[in-house]
């Protein structure tokens, strides 16, 4: 790299300094062309640079003055002093999704030009990291820098075909166009067979690429004869060759085709033929059968990754000769067996140079864990989620190479003690969640170790916190969770985990308050939920994103400035806080869900008026931004105040959020008439619950406009008006349940933090909804179940005929209102109608027999109507309610029939029971007459067989010949013996 005149990240001279004195023969070699570079090259780099609209930071800074051969990421030839190198990637790019978040702040942004024709002595160029693809497809000219030994284009956001121009660029030893796995732009290549022509090529990367179409990939890349590493993960491929009939790659030492849906045997396969393989990666490709036997041909081989396929049996007996084995990874397999046969098909060559083992989820067992201890130079080892049983053998403290011990997840019993851990001393990662295991140590004990993650959830480590814990500072993933806690939380222990970022002190019967000095903490996720923690809510720390102290004995009001920046999860429910919501929330930007519910909360919510909004915009140089109450819009998704005591109207903060999906105000006081604004404020809305406060008026017909809704829960207020017909509009309900997924169940927020995936849960009363006449939690199937509850308000008309368009509904509760009228007949047409309650209402006439359609109801109240006519009757209807099935009809006095003790006049059946009576005599003939049809057809057969076939006709007779003789005899001779008794 040439001269950079400052670090882009950085102020201090000392780089640049260090930077010259290491460069200084580069810039010797270019002070022979005067200290400038070529003219029309700095005209072709400046050409870029205007191209670029953001540089965050500074990178291109130094780019001015003549001699470019200086400028930050350019090198110059010390000989011609033509530019070789450009070298502009983002240091701070991920393949994760953490990581691509990072990196986005530092992106150079803009478009590449075909300005960089002009560098035709280009060898190496590096873009990678950076927002230059502008949503286009890979440009055609970058085919024209013939000299390119280096191309790295990888994660710039391009899209469309992969240019086939890429072929041109023969000399290349390095290309990689790679597209994160978590990237919205797609690149695609239905044809790869341009590879044949770069004969140089040693490192190919088009991992993200949709290669799905290119059926001749593997011989595209068997004519890449130098190829050393293969990387071609989530490129859609689902075909591949069992064997090459010429394999050309005889170098190769890397594979990875992971992600991609072969779908087929693990063998055979071309590459178990490349025994020069040192890793290879072939991680969730839907792999079956057994491991091959071929794998005893990569004698070299270093890596093996084979996790997560559908792999069965145990690893085959063929792998003697792999001495080289440092890492194996086989986890989410079906691999079974004990894990000692496991350990003993582990080639014995590789015993001392195994550095990582990796078996999660692998469906072993076994008593012991003694063979494991062959394994001497172990640093990471995975057996979690097994049928593993019986103690850990102390010996595990002879593994001192061991860094990461995960055995989570098995029926591990037993004591770990200071002798299992004493002799870990390069330990940094442990866990030990979800077994029997019962942590002991002495209270003065030291460990040797520093660890950086540590989880015991669900194990034994009361009735204190583990003093010993106090030694480790550098946690910052601390999970102790059910593990039998007793008392307050010492002082020490914020102290010493005060830069974790994961603490998770759950389900334990913590006391206490929380400290003061949680503020000053860098805790990023805080779960304390399910203890008896009193006291107030503290000030946060300014790093946390996610906290729940749910179910706890918190009082008090919350913090009048509570919340920070980045906060995007709280959850307090079910305490006793007191108070209003503070202002504060009109100004948490990132707040996704907010969880208050079974609380004492009073008084109004803030409307996040003119106050707010100053407060919020005051570092806006926008002086003519309007402050009004839509000038701002917030994250939030989830929003649940259940069961407290909130009054007021309607809040108008809700304005504001119009990602909200899930608004709970259950059980409040609320009062007024819905807002007009709900669909177009709130467009996103799945679930609103304003049951049990004192919302009153008509329901406006915006209301069934939303977009996405799922639940409408109105019960018990005191709307009046009629119910819109205009619920049509409910497209969600006009058709077959549809799964939201995981990412929008209100009741449960799937979080995805650096470390882990959080599961947080929600209020209890948070889908508890009246239906089949009882209260039922419906949070497990929160995603499937669509609701329509007008239940206990003051509603009058008739039931919409439009209503029988909601074919989608799963609970229709309209009982106790004032509604006349028919029962639609077309409700017969709401096939996933599990519960129907229309009573106590001013129905009247006939029960429609199409009830009897609804083959998924399992509760059904009609009681307390006016409501007149034969009962219908039906195989569904016949088995509701049947330890008291008058129940459904009763209150109904011009109702008569089965199953009430009324019997109607002449006791005619009912429309649908005289159909199936005559449907039944129907079948009963058509049975009859096939029966005597088959019979006289069988008939008719034998005696054709008879006829004309000879030889059957004289077996047959023969055999009634016999068959007479037979019994003449037996007859005679019983009806002898029968005779002489009597004769003597």
């Amino acid at each position: 790299m040439g001269i950079e005149s400052q670090s882009p990240t950085g102020n201090s001279p000392l780089p640049s300094v260090l930077l010259f004195f290491f460069l200084a023969p580069t810039i010797s070699g270019v002070e022979m062309f005067n200290g400038s570079c070529i003219a029309a090259e700095r005209d072709a780099l400046l050409s870029f640079k205007a191209g670029v609209t953001s540089d965050p930071t500074r990178r291109l800074r130094s780019w001015r003055g003549h001699d470019c051969c200086r400028w930050y990421g350019v090198r110059c030839s010390a000989r011609t002093g033509h530019v070789v190198k450009l070298d502009l990637r983002n240091d701070f790019f991920g393949e994760d999704f953490f990581g691509h978040e990072h990196a986005v702040r530092y992106w150079l942004r803009g478009q590449i030009s075909s300005s960089r024709l002009a560098l035709r002595h280009l060898k190496h160029l590096d873009l990678s990291g950076n927002d230059l693809g502008g949503n286009a497809s890979i440009p055609e000219f970058i085919g024209s820098l013939k000299s390119l030994t280096y191309l790295d284009l990888s994660n710039m956001n391009f899209s469309g075909r992969a240019s086939p121009q890429l072929g041109n660029l023969t000399k290349l030893v390095h290309l990689d166009i790679r597209v994160a796995s978590f990237s919205v732009y797609f690149t695609y290549s239905s044809d790869v067979s341009w590879l044949a022509s770069l004969h140089s090529l040693e490192h190919l990367d088009m991992s993200g690429v949709d290669l799905s179409s290119a059926t001749n990939w593997v011989h595209a890349v068997n004519n890449l004869p130098k190829l050393r590493l293969l990387y071609l993960r989530q490129c859609g491929l689902n075909t591949s060759i069992p064997s090459l009939l010429h394999n050309n790659l005889t170098v190769l030492e890397e594979i990875d085709l992971s992600m991609n849906p072969f779908n087929s045997p693990a063998a055979p396969n071309w590459y178990w033929d490349a025994t020069s393989l040192k890793s290879l990666t072939l991680i969730l490709c839907q792999l079956t059968g057994p491991f091959p036997d071929e794998l005893g041909n990569l004698t070299v081989l270093q890596t093996l990754n084979m996790r997560d396929n559908y792999i069965k049996g145990m690893i085959p007996s063929t792998l003697k000769n792999l001495c080289n084995l440092q890492m194996i990874y086989l986890g989410n397999n079906n691999i079974g067996g004990d894990i000692a046969d496991l350990i003993e098909r582990i080639p014995r060559c590789s015993w001392s140079s195994l550095r990582g083992l990796s078996l999660k989820e692998a469906n072993i067992a076994g008593t012991s864990l003694k063979s494991l201890l062959n394994l001497s130079t172990l640093r990471m080892l995975d057996i979690s989620n097994n049928h593993l049983s019986g103690s850990v053998p102390v010996e595990i403290g002879t593994l001192k190479n061991l860094t990461s011990l995960i055995i989570a997840n098995n029926s591990l019993s037993g004591v770990i003690s200071e002798g299992h851990l004493s002799g870990l001393t390069n330990l940094k990662s442990i866990d030990l969640s979800h077994t029997y295991l019962q942590i002991m140590a002495d209270s003065d004990w030291e460990p040797p170790f520093n660890l950086t993650v540590a989880s015991f959830s669900s194990c034994h480590l009361g009735p204190q916190i583990p003093n010993w814990l106090r030694w480790q500072p550098s946690i910052s993933l601390l999970a102790i969770s059910d593990t039998g806690l007793v008392g307050r939380i010492p002082d020490w222990f914020w102290t010493t985990f005060s830069n974790a970022i994961y603490l998770d002190l759950s389900s334990n019967q913590f006391s206490g308050e929380l400290p003061l000095n949680l503020q000053f903490m860098s805790v990023t996720y805080l779960l304390l939920q399910s203890n008896h923690l009193n006291g107030s809510v503290p000030q946060l720390p300014a790093s946390i994103e996610l906290l729940d102290i749910s179910k706890n004995c918190l009082n008090g009001q919350l913090p009048s400035n509570f919340g920070v920046p980045n906060l995007q999860i709280v959850v307090l429910f079910s305490n006793f806080i007191t108070g209003n919501i503070p202002e504060s929330i009109c100004q948490w930007p990132q707040l996704r869900t907010l969880d208050l519910s079974n609380n004492l909360l009073t008084m109004e919510l803030p409307d996040c008026g003119r106050k707010e909004l100053k407060q919020w915009n005051s570092s806006s140089n926008n002086s003519s931004r309007d402050n009004s109450a839509s000038s701002y819009i917030l994250e939030i998704h989830t929003l649940l105040l259940n069961n407290n005591n909130l009054s007021g109207e309607f809040p108008l903060f809700l304005k504001q959020c119009q990602n909200l999906m899930f608004l709970g105000l259950s059980q409040n006081k609320f009062s007024g008439k819905l807002p007009k604004w709900i669909n177009e404020d709130m467009p996103s809305l799945v679930m609103l619950r304003l049951r049990s406060n004192n919302f009153s008026g008509h329901i406006p017909i915006q209301t069934t406009r939303l977009v996405s809704p799922h639940i409408l829960d109105l019960a018990n207020n005191t709307f009046s008006g009629v119910i819109p017909q205009s619920l049509v509009n409910l497209k969600p309900l006009t058709s077959t349940v549809v799964d939201l997924g995981p990412q929008y169940n209100p009741f449960q927020e799937l979080y995805r933090s650096q470390y882990t995936f959080t599961l947080i849960s929600m209020s209890n009363d948070s889908l508890s909804l009246v239906t089949k006449g009882l209260v039922i939690d419906y949070r497990e199937n929160a995603n499937f179940f669509m609701s329509i509850d007008l239940s206990c308000n003051r509603l009058a008309g008739q039931i919409p005929e439009e209503i029988g368009s909601l074919i989608g509904l799963v609970n229709l509760n309209l009982s106790s209102n004032l509604l006349s009228g028919n029962i639609p007949h077309n409700i017969g047409n709401l096939r996933s109608l599990e519960s129907l309650d229309l009573s106590n209402n001013q129905l009247s006439g006939d029960i429609p027999w199409r009830l009897s359609n609804l083959t998924s109801l399992s509760y059904l109240n009609l009681s307390y109507n006016n409501l007149s006519g034969i009962i219908p009757s039906g195989h569904q209807l016949d088995i509701l309610r049947t330890d008291d099935p008058a129940s459904m009809y009763i209150g109904n006095p011009g109702l008569c029939g089965h199953p009430l003790p009324k019997a109607c006049p002449g006791d005619q059946p009912a429309q649908e029971d005289t159909f199936r009576w005559n449907k039944d005599d129907t079948t009963r003939m058509d049975f009859h007459l096939g029966s005597a049809v088959g019979f006289l057809v069988g008939l008719w057969i034998i005696f054709y067989v008879l006829l004309f076939k000879k030889t059957w006709r004289y077996a047959y007779f023969s055999l009634f010949d016999k068959l007479y003789d037979k019994v003449h005899v037996f007859s005679v001779l019983t009806w002898q013996r029968f005779r002489e008794p009597d004769t003597n």
